[in-house]
């Protein structure tokens, strides 16, 4: 697992299933982590308030990440990519999370809620935390130009 800094995590009622997968990985693997969504599965929060808690504390220092999740993950992943500087992925298999570390240097996972499987979970947390970006100085000109629609 390549060394991250604070993992902001959150999720909704329909993504506090998958979330629960989410902390007990991070807590088995010695990643420190903040759960800033639903912790009770009666509770709910709603989608513009979880987004921003989490993405502003992933834009406070470099090497920060975060993890978000609701039924289909689409609506976390919209709403996150809309704040400058975070690039958020929806990834529905190892690949992705990885490739999306690799070549898009994502620092938001999104992750669907409803069948959510554990050991699925933990295959696409394993291959998002053990992936680092390649370096590509031509793909972040692209990510700063991407940032200047915001």
């Amino acid at each position: 697992m390549v060394k991250v800094g604070m993992v902001y995590i959150a999720a909704d009622h329909h993504g506090y299933k998958a979330i629960g997968f989410v902390e007990r990985f991070l807590k088995s693997h010695g990643v420190k982590y903040e759960n800033l969504g639903v912790k009770a599965s009666g509770d709910d929060m709603r989608l513009e308030d979880l987004i921003p808690s989490v993405t502003k504390k992933v834009l406070q220092r470099k090497g920060n990440l975060g993890i978000l999740s609701c039924g289909t993950g689409i609506g976390m992943d919209m709403g996150a990519n809309r704040f400058a500087g975070i690039r958020a992925c929806l990834a529905t298999s190892p690949k992705i999370a990885e490739w999306s570390r690799v070549y898009d240097n994502c620092n938001v996972l999104c992750l669907v809620g409803w069948n959510s499987e554990k050991g699925e979970v933990g295959q696409i947390l394993n291959a998002f935390l053990g992936a680092k970006y390649d370096g590509s100085k031509k793909r972040l000109k692209t990510f700063k130009a991407f940032d200047r629609f915001h």
